[in-house]
């Protein structure tokens, strides 16, 4: 039963060609209708080209063979009954009158039968008391004369003209002998109405044979109505028929995308897919729908999941994920652009290495060198191979970058690298697209985060040298000792101080001073690991938390901070200016099972190196601590 469903459901589609575009279908519909209109037109004009011969053949031919018989007999009875009447008469030039007459009605009887076989024009003879003029083609004798042998009436027809010619010369003389006179006119009697019986007989078959034509054109006339209206009735049936079925093809596909974007816009319900089988126009935009629809949702679930993401790297690890997975776009790079510090920090792929950047390095220290930074445009390298210096060349590859915007201005650059098979591929526009929208629904999810970030990077963090503060310490400290206990790892700390800091800002001025704390904080930066954190203590005080340290090794940390800090040359507008450093070291848990005591025995080491003169490291020891506890 489903196969006989689909066999007749393919049927139907070729036969309101489902596949076609619709300017084909209606060309085809239209050339369906107009054939019916050619076959309805071919039979009125078939019918009446028929009927039109037909009637012809009745006014041309039996028509004017039927007046030119009639004429014949009424001459050949006339020239009879004149030739009795000259029998009666005595009268010499009544005689030749009345012989002369039927002599001239034979000659004319002749005359006129010779046109049913050469043509010519027939006039004078009477049609209903009046009279006329016909031209007649040369009619062959076996279809106009029927029954007759116009060979045998002429013949006798030119006996009667014999005979006449042998009866008016003795008539006119009177030597002629009544018994021989007798003989003719009976001679001539027999003759006249032998042809005369001949032509009736031809005149009954030309009259059947009107008949016969009359009762054709007739049936011919009512055939043709019959075929005219079947023809046009089953026409009109298959118009209405396809032209039902073609727009029910076109118009429910459509209603069911206007049921659903009304449904989507006025009641936010989920749309479906639309299947539609055809693959004309409107399967097309019902593709087109669902792909639309995919988009939407694919876009709507993406900007949902990103917003519930945590932190700005998650989005952007997030997008980068579906640029290079969905997308299947192989070389990515995501870059964050710091206005604030005026550098470009690669976000993805994570920890990415900086030598397989395709941005030259100098571009991540200064951003504004960044041609989309500076643009707001969408820079590729596909039609002008040159429009960025600061791209590192890669024989036949191809660079886009995509412009962030974040607060109405760019805050970041997507990067697409792509070969030359990748450049070339007829899917990179939409796919270019695609992450437009993506980028573009991800903007401002990126642009609260980051505003989010930035406060709470100002609450943890000290906005002069960038380091973390005493709350962020207090925030995460329970957390930090937890893991250092539960990996029975040893957490080192160096309680760190500027000696004689005070002299600086007195002699060179606050801003000199918060530039040797951006160093010493810098300082500090580069020697311990990024796992590490490194808190602003105080004013010139700082604290290193050495995660999962060996035991003893923070002393060694700590003493190449003390080096690197006393060779370091600090410019400052009175020239350069160099600083030492004291500090104070202790491990947890080696030293104590609390963290706040071991802060506070690092901070004592630090006061015994300000006794013991300055610009050193101490170790904690027991010895230096008398109190019971903290």
């Amino acid at each position: 039963m489903r196969k006989i469903r689909a066999f007749l459901s393919r049927i139907i589609n070729i036969l309101t060609f489902t596949d076609l575009p619709i300017r084909k279908k209606f060309i085809l519909f239209s050339a369906g209708t107009l054939f019916w209109i050619v076959v309805i037109s071919a039979i009125g004009f078939i019918t009446l080209s028929r009927l039109s011969a037909e009637s012809r053949t009745l006014v041309d031919v039996i028509e004017p063979q039927q007046n030119i018989l009639q004429s014949v007999i009424r001459e050949l009875a006339e020239s009879d009954i004149t030739l009795h009447q000259v029998l009666l008469l005595e009268n010499t030039d009544m005689i030749r009158e009345k012989l002369l007459k039927a002599k001239l009605g034979i000659e004319e009887s002749r005359s006129r039968l010779m046109l049913l076989r050469t043509g010519g024009v027939i006039q004078g003879y009477p049609q209903s008391g009046n009279l006329f003029s016909k031209e007649i083609s040369g009619i062959p004798s076996n279809v106009v004369v029927l029954e007759v042998s116009l060979k045998d009436v002429l013949t006798k027809t030119t006996r009667l003209e014999n005979l006449l010619s042998e009866i008016i010369p003795a008539k006119e003389r009177g030597t002629a002998s009544p018994v021989i006179l007798r003989e003719q006119i009976a001679e001539y009697d027999t003759l006249t109405q032998n042809i005369i019986e001949t032509l009736n007989k031809s005149s009954a078959g030309l009259r059947r044979e009107e008949s016969s034509i009359s009762h054709g054109i007739k049936e011919g006339f009512h055939t043709a109505l019959v075929l005219i209206v079947c023809t046009f009735l089953v026409g009109a049936f298959l118009s209405v028929m396809f032209g039902f079925l073609i727009s029910r093809n076109l118009v429910q596909p459509v209603n069911a995308i206007v049921a659903n974007f009304r449904s989507f816009t006025e009641k936010h319900d989920a749309v479906k897919e639309i299947m539609v089988p055809s693959k004309d126009e409107i399967g097309i935009l019902a593709a087109e729908y669902n792909k639309f629809i995919h988009m939407i949702q694919a876009i709507t679930s993406f900007k949902k999941i990103i917003e519930e993401d945590e932190t700005v790297e998650d989005v952007y690890s997030r997008l980068g994920n579906f640029l290079s997975g969905d997308l299947a776009f192989k070389n990515l790079t995501i870059y964050e652009i710091s206005t604030y510090k005026n550098t470009i920090k690669p976000v993805y792929p994570p920890d990415p290495v900086v030598s397989d950047l395709s941005c030259d390095t100098e571009v991540l220290l200064n951003c504004d060198l960044c041609r989309v930074k500076r643009t707001g445009h969408i820079i590729s390298s596909k039609k002008h191979q040159d429009i960025c210096k600061f791209f590192r060349k890669k024989e036949g590859s191809v660079h886009i970058c995509i412009p962030i915007f974040i607060s109405g201005k760019v805050g970041g650059v997507v990067q697409f690298v792509l070969s030359g098979e990748e450049a070339s591929s007829a899917e990179l526009k939409e796919k270019i697209n695609k992450t437009l929208q993506y980028i573009s629904e991800a903007q401002p999810v990126l642009e609260s985060k980051r505003i989010m970030r930035a406060f709470k990077e100002s609450s943890i963090k000290d906005s002069l040298t960038g380091l973390y503060n005493r709350r962020f310490l207090e925030e995460t400290f329970e957390s930090l000792v937890s893991g250092v206990l539960r990996r029975n790892s040893t957490l080192g700390l160096l309680m760190c101080d500027l000696d004689f800091f005070k002299e600086v800002n007195d002699q060179y001025g606050h801003d000199v001073g918060d530039a040797v704390l951006r160093e010493t904080a810098n300082v500090i930066r580069k020697i311990v690991r990024d796992s590490d954190l490194v808190v602003r203590f105080g004013g010139e005080e700082f604290l290193v938390l050495l995660l999962d340290i060996q035991p003893e090794a923070t002393f060694d940390i700590g003493n190449k901070i003390r080096a690197s800090l006393e060779k370091t040359k600090i410019h400052v507008a009175g020239g350069i200016i160099s600083k030492t450093i004291s500090i104070g070291v202790s491990e947890f848990p080696l030293d104590t099972q609390s963290i706040w005591e071991a802060i506070k025995f690092a901070d004592v080491a630090l006061y015994k190196a300000k006794e013991y003169g300055r610009n050193r490291v101490v170790r904690f020891t027991s010895a230096m601590w008398t109190e019971e506890r903290y």
